[in-house]
């Protein structure tokens, strides 16, 4: 009972530290959209275009961002549940490369 009641708290810790990052991060994005779009309300059409480009990159790296985070707490949840079973994925991945390598 003991592992299956750490792997929960795993699971539900990374649930939420997940869904509190992806909020902070579009909460970022909706910040920086609405002031990309007071900014082009009051300048002239070359600088709109400017600014419309350096808003699409931000959206993108914000985006690039966020799916690391997330993709970085499902694995590190998805490894304590693996090690908790008695699946050691990450030393036979070692091991497949330092196999490959040699």
């Amino acid at each position: 009972m003991g592992d299956n009641a750490v792997t929960l708290i795993g699971v539900v810790i990374g649930f939420l530290f997940g869904m509190s990052g992806i909020a902070t991060l579009f909460s970022i994005m909706n910040a920086a959209i609405s002031e990309a779009a007071m900014q082009l309300s009051q300048i002239n059409a070359a600088s709109t275009l400017v600014l419309l480009i350096a808003a699409i990159i931000l959206i993108i790296k914000i985006r690039v961002i966020s799916a690391l985070i997330v993709g970085a707490i499902i694995g590190a949840v998805l490894n304590l549940i693996l090690e908790l079973n008695g699946i050691h994925l990450t030393n036979e991945i070692y091991s497949v490369i330092l196999n490959a390598l040699s």
